[in-house]
């Protein structure tokens, strides 16, 4: 069995990055969309065995809904949660995990399955977020091979110590799955895509008013 797991935060405390543009109520909105498209994404990508992280009971029972499972995070940071993650999908008897960020809209399970493919060469594979030095994406066989390492300039310390250990590693470029909802400029890189390939996440976003105002959202973070 291949497992995936997926992080989510309370709403109430997502896309902080996005409040000089967004209003309290309109960046729940946003941790919603998101969410559900990440649902969508991993419902429909049935290769792997979901399992949910999260704080927050509300979305453990959506996870329950949908025929995933859940984990608790238990508030210690992101890779700690992770970790509970990881150590879930062992005992349950993985052969690998597949960690996935809640707020890549763009990405398709045919994104997924490369990840998986290259995951059949290689012990572990990373996928770069399109800035910061992060992590988007984090295949390992067999799923504890060390602990995650995701935030800035977690690409590097994944590549580092994968091969400090000796694992086979490969860097996928993903284009899709690169994009990640963090800060008004990946909104706009979110916008300037064809509207027919909109999800939840990206409809919601070209009807808030910050960005239908006539103005471009800034660049910077």
């Amino acid at each position: 069995m291949d497992a995936g797991l997926l992080p989510v935060k309370r709403f109430s405390r997502a896309k902080a990055r996005l409040g000089a543009e967004l209003e309290p109520e309109e960046r729940v909105l946003v941790a919603r969309a998101l969410w559900e498209d990440a649902l969508d994404l991993c419902e429909g990508a049935d290769f792997l065995e979901w399992w949910v992280v999260t704080d927050d009971p509300e979305l453990s029972a959506e996870a329950f809904g949908r025929g995933f499972a859940a984990v608790r995070d238990r508030g210690e940071g992101l890779n700690a949660a992770l970790q509970e993650g990881v150590e879930a999908v062992r005992a349950a008897g993985a052969a690998s995990v597949t960690v996935l960020p809640c707020d890549v809209p763009l990405t398709t399970g045919s994104d997924l399955r490369d990840l998986l493919d290259t995951g059949a060469t290689s012990d572990v594979v990373v996928v770069p977020s399109g800035q910061d030095g992060g992590t988007n994406g984090l295949y390992m066989a067999p799923p504890d091979l060390f602990r995650p390492q995701f935030g800035p300039a977690s690409l590097q310390a994944h590549l580092m110590l994968a091969r400090r250990r000796g694992h086979r590693c490969s860097i996928l470029p993903l284009p899709r799955l690169a994009l990640d909802i963090d800060t008004p400029a990946d909104v706009r890189a979110l916008l300037e895509r064809p509207p027919g390939e909109d999800g939840r996440t990206a409809t919601l976003l070209r009807g808030l008013r910050a960005w239908t105002s006539g103005a471009e959202p800034p660049s910077g973070d």
